[in-house]
């Protein structure tokens, strides 16, 4: 019996009565009540609690997290999570509080319901101490005959000799298949057509170097179409912001690589598509737009003194409505037989044997991707070099394109390439990418507080024209919201601007000796100091 392995398969023919007899021959055996629950499992839809060694269930409103180190944290009176439900509201406590660091933003789901009936043992020695315990436990699938027996084995430290003495007396009743204490969970899950870490927003496929770039991009493009699909229902029924944020990064991802690869398709087949994905681009960019800002909301109200917060509050309140609005819209976009007829054209296009070609189809995929990323590579050591204090918005935002473009490339294609290699490659240019994305969302939150002050200020005419008490609460509320947007607006730029300098320290350790070889040594052409 493998000493790594803590749970087991009880067989159908071995009665729990006969083993409980088995072990009180050896230990005093304390049984403390049985239980019977139906619980539902809960994790948020990239399994990010699954990743973290966390499991986390509900039976009724009472919450159980359970860690891979044994660590248990209990939650009576929480929360019903019937179709979701976000962290806010969960109580402040423990247990939202470590869900808080591992989830973020991403709303709970439950994804599978499971019986459980069973009992826990402690063993104790002579002394009358516990060496170690023992849980007895069937789960089942509600409605479903079949059922896992299993036995659970949690070693106390010090008592080795013991767990040892257990694990020979189990194995003696037969007792000698693992199985994952999850079994369940994850029969449960495969029912509902879902699969522990079958889902997430990194892009991992692996391509052969021998494909020519038609296949390999029909593989690339595939996989963009399925992410797209998955994160239509969450973005339709408005679960989390990151359902959302998924299926425009597919769709954006979708949209570079058509621009990145010209020449592998035919260009008359493609143009429906193009227009068809960038219409899709532009649908979502306003909901997505008032999500990033409406995130920003309680960092923002930090920044100003609390007597300036009242009027930043209204602000987002209106947002808020904004946002709504914005969501009926896309959602009726999203669901209409133009959207669907662009997927389905766009899966028939795909799946063709073979979609019709360009003068570059049969080339190999490995040197296309060398000259894709040997390009942007360059235009982005090129471009980055020339930023300084005084480089305008616009270029920045320019160049924060270029960088994604490159790591999509870089995406698309890193299987290609030896791993550790292309890792050192990445490292720098996240970096860049994650100042170049603060300095826009910097930018943008800027443009967005001076646009509202403007529109005040155009309206203030038509909002003086009431009478009396009413006209002077507007103006003074009015008044009020200016005054939190224009100390918003200094913090922000105040914030931005040192942002410049340090993207000159991050951007020197793409353009060292050593990088630049390595992107020699990877693409083949010679990359020179910009």
């Amino acid at each position: 019996m493998n000493s790594g392995e803590d749970t087991w398969i009880i067989p159908e023919t071995l009665a729990r009565s006969a083993l409980e007899a088995q072990l009180a021959q050896h230990f005093d055996l304390e049984a403390l009540p049985e239980y019977t629950a139906v619980v539902t499992y809960v994790d948020t839809f990239d399994w990010r609690l699954y990743q973290a060694g966390l499991i986390l269930h509900v039976h009724q409103r009472s919450w159980s997290l359970y860690a891979n180190d044994g660590e248990l944290i209990l939650l009576k009176g929480g929360p019903q999570c019937k179709k979701a439900c976000s962290i806010d509201v969960f109580p402040e406590g423990p247990m939202r509080s470590t869900l808080a660091s591992v989830i973020g933003i991403r709303a709970l789901l439950p994804l599978a319901e499971v019986e459980l009936q069973g009992r826990q043992l402690h063993l104790r020695n002579g002394d009358g101490k516990i060496v170690l315990r023992l849980v007895l436990e069937e789960q089942r699938l509600p409605g479903e005959t079949h059922s896992f027996r299993m036995a659970r084995v949690f070693p106390l430290r010090g008592y080795d000799e013991e767990l040892a003495a257990v694990r020979t007396l189990l194995q003696a009743q037969g007792i000698v298949e693992p199985v994952s204490p999850l079994a369940g969970f994850e029969a449960g899950c495969l029912a509902t057509g879902r699969k522990p870490l079958d889902y997430s927003s990194k892009f991992t496929l692996a391509l052969e170097p021998q494909l020519t770039a038609r296949e390999a991009m029909q593989r690339v493009y595939g996989e963009l179409l399925t992410a797209m699909r998955r994160n239509f229902p969450g973005t339709m029924a408005d679960l989390d912001s990151e359902f959302l944020h998924d299926l425009r990064v597919a769709v954006r991802r979708t949209r570079s690589a058509l621009s990145l690869t010209k020449g592998v398709f035919s260009v008359e087949a493609l143009k429906p598509f193009k227009q068809g994905f960038a219409e899709l681009g532009h649908a979502t960019g306003p909901t997505r737009d008032l999500d990033v800002y409406l995130l920003s909301e309680e960092a923002s109200l930090a920044r100003l003194h609390p007597e300036l917060r009242s009027g930043l509050q209204a602000y987002f309140t209106d947002i808020t409505r904004q946002r709504r609005k914005a969501q009926r819209n896309m959602v009726r976009f999203l669901g209409s037989s133009r959207v669907e007829r662009l997927l389905l054209d766009w899966e028939r296009f795909l799946t063709a044997t073979p979609p019709p070609g360009g003068p570059l189809a049969d080339k190999p995929i490995i040197k296309l991707a060398n000259r894709i990323i040997r390009k942007h590579s360059q235009q982005v050591l090129r471009d980055g070099q020339n930023l300084d204090a005084n480089t305008p918005d616009a270029e920045i935002h320019q160049l924060r394109i270029d960088c994604k473009k490159l790591r999509y490339s870089m995406e698309f294609f890193s299987s290609l390439y030896p791993e550790d290699a292309f890792a050192q490659l990445v490292k720098p240019l996240k970096a860049v990418q994650s100042i170049l994305g603060d300095f826009n969302d910097l930018s943008v939150q800027q443009e967005l507080l001076a646009a509202t002050i403007r529109h005040q200020d155009l309206h203030k005419e038509a909002k003086e024209t009431g009478k009396g008490v009413h006209r002077n609460a507007l103006q003074e509320a009015e008044a009020e919201q200016v005054a939190s947007l224009g100390a918003l607006m200094q913090s922000l730029y105040e914030q931005q601007q040192p942002l410049r300098q340090h993207f000159a320290e991050v951007f020197a350790s793409m353009t060292s000796d050593v990088q630049l070889e390595l992107l020699n040594s990877l693409f083949g052409k010679q990359q020179r100091q910009p």
